[in-house]
């Protein structure tokens, strides 16, 4: 990588999406064979996921791995359907050790992971203690997976209130921001068979409103988006796929714009 590129602060905002998340392991691999990595980054839902594991030093390889290896009894486990249907004590925990138990302040790149508060609505962003504590919060789906309580606060999945978090990386120090947004923009096609398929479409279409920093951001990638996938774990290696592609495909001018 040049100097000039060296120069600039450049800063990821990773959007949630469920399983499409994968997508954003690929977009990563682009980024580190053109030599291009990322100053902060900034992470939503999957994207917390993804982004804060990297920031861990967690490696592309191993990301790939993880993701085409993932079962859904390794993400959470069956509860009594008071406050959720399943807790995600086995998704932390797993993160925890990939993570080595690292909290934000051990991190090689500076990670921000975004959530929702349930009781005021508002915005959190985690930037201290537990990286898989910040991660599940992110990744708390309301009506699906448990809440995380952190003190006072009951926080859950971050797309209920920034799905795309460009300001986020803004306000990390991020001069240049570019947005991964992998989440389906178009109308789901299969009606709801049970009330885990209706928590999961309205959290879908509530998180698809509050996608809306995507014009703030530099450089948006959009790997292919459909609703197909959204929780089929069978296309994760798809997913990825599609990532690489969609970077790829943008990673000319993203070099030139860097050189700027």
């Amino acid at each position: 990588m040049s100097n000039q590129i060296d120069r600039k602060t450049l800063g990821l905002a990773l959007g949630g999406g469920a399983v499409r998340g994968a997508a954003h392991v690929g977009v990563l691999e682009v980024l580190e064979e053109a030599g291009i990595r990322p100053n902060v980054i900034a992470g939503t839902s999957a994207g917390a996921l993804v982004g804060g594991l990297y920031c861990a030093g967690v490696s592309v390889s191993e990301l790939r791995y993880q993701a085409t290896h993932v079962k859904w009894t390794s993400v959470g486990r069956v509860t009594r359907p008071r406050l959720g249907w399943f807790d995600m004590s086995p998704l932390q925990q797993r993160i925890d050790d990939l993570a080595a138990g690292q909290c934000f302040e051990d991190l090689s790149i500076p990670f921000t992971a975004v959530a929702a508060d349930l009781l005021t609505g508002k915005m959190v962003e985690l930037t201290e203690g537990s990286v898989s504590a910040a991660i599940r919060a992110s990744c708390a789906i309301p009506g699906l997976f448990t809440p995380s309580l952190a003190g006072d606060r009951w926080l859950i999945d971050g797309g209920m209130v920034n799905n795309l978090p460009v300001s986020v990386a803004r306000r990390m120090g991020a001069d240049y921001v570019i947005a991964v947004d992998v989440f389906p923009h178009d109308v789901a096609s299969k009606a709801p068979r049970n009330l885990v398929e209706i928590a999961l479409l309205t959290y879908r279409n509530l998180a698809e409103l509050v996608n809306r920093e995507r014009d703030e951001a530099d450089l948006v990638i959009q790997p292919v988006s459909k609703s197909g996938g959204f929780w089929d774990l069978t296309r994760i290696a798809t997913h990825i796929e599609q990532g690489r592609a969609a970077a790829e495909e943008v990673l000319p001018n993203l070099l030139d714009e860097l050189r700027r």
